[in-house]
């Protein structure tokens, strides 16, 4: 890959006045497991014009850029990102009520939103209480938690495509799967979505949005740096309780460990970087494997070199098909 110099592009993108434009700011600031090396170049644009602006900008000039809500469901690379960073925190949160229908930015907190609908009166978003991160990483990976899913509530996604710009899509086009979704396989960027909820009791919809972060704070790590559950569930199985068969609870790798309370969750307890991370990752899955044969794929998305440009893979990390699985485990 030809070597790219980010200094005049950052220097063009201030000259646009789209937000803040750092250089070289490290992602561990941005993400929740407080890991991660530096983005060439980091842009904060203020609007959804900007946002939009911003990305069409990059594509025109074959600039790689990478967008980040609030970092929760990522592990990005200790040797950080050669792209542009475009953070959605401020230009994507606008909000808006109509009857039963929510319309929100991607940048918009799912425990706002969660709240928001509670105000109102309306049922639908209570599991999203206890889910941290943003509407667009809730979309992007069909984010759900106590039996519900974003699949149920979401009618509409306005998205920005490098080829058509933005339109809207149906939710049926996202292809909402289990921990899928079309903007894994499509370099669309969701910048809004449009939700149907339903008309509900206050006590009632309050009374179950305690209970779901009352049951959060029991089972999972809620203090400590990590990204969320790491591997995806084989269904019908659960990725936790095979990991913690393993007894791969407490396993500790520099400063990343398995989680004593959830064993689905890396926790980052001082100064962990992602290879310790990852090591622990490749471990855990070879593990359950060989004594289960079943292959654990990572939920958590890897962000960083070798990813192909912006978007992410774990082929060149030894996560491929097979790979890994039946040498001895390190």
């Amino acid at each position: 890959m030809t070597s790219i110099d980010f200094a005049p592009i950052a220097r063009d993108l201030r000259s646009l006045k789209l937000g803040a434009v750092l250089d070289e700011e490290p992602l561990s600031r941005h993400t929740s497991y407080r890991i991660g090396g530096p983005a060439r170049v980091y842009l904060e644009p203020t609007t959804e014009d900007g946002v939009v602006t911003s990305l069409e900008w990059l594509k025109n000039r074959d600039i790689p850029y990478f967008i980040l809500g609030q970092g929760t469901n990522v592990l990005v690379s200790d040797r950080g990102v050669q792209a542009v960073v475009i953070s959605t925190s401020r230009g994507l949160k606008d909000c808006s009520i109509s009857g039963t229908t929510v319309e929100a930015g991607s940048g918009v907190l799912l425990t706002k939103l969660s709240h928001l609908a509670e105000r109102s009166g309306l049922a639908g978003l209570e599991f999203a209480i206890s889910i941290p991160g943003t509407l667009g990483g809730a979309l992007v990976m069909n984010a759900g938690a106590h039996g519900s899913a974003m699949v149920k509530v979401v009618k509409s996604v306005r998205v920005w495509d490098p080829v058509a710009g933005v339109h809207q899509i149906s939710a049926d086009e996202a292809e909402f799967e289990y921990r899928q979704s079309r903007f894994q396989r499509y370099p669309w960027i969701a910048l809004s979505a449009e939700m149907v909820l339903a008309l509900g009791d206050h006590d009632h919809i309050r009374q179950t949005m305690r209970h779901f972060m009352a049951q959060r704070k029991s089972t999972q790590p809620v203090g400590e740096p990590n990204a969320g559950s790491v591997f995806k569930n084989p269904t019908p199985l659960y990725a936790g309780q095979l990991i913690e068969r393993v007894g791969a609870k407490g396993w500790r790798i520099g400063d990343a460990e398995v989680s004593s309370l959830h064993a689905n969750f890396i926790t980052n307890v001082g100064q962990a970087k992602a290879s310790e991370v990852l090591h622990l990752m490749r471990r855990i899955r070879c593990v359950v494997y060989q004594r289960y044969h079943v292959i654990l794929r990572p939920e958590v998305r890897w962000i960083g070199p070798g990813e192909g440009g912006a978007r992410a893979t774990w082929e060149n990390l030894w996560f491929e098909e097979g790979v890994g699985l039946r040498e001895p485990c390190e």
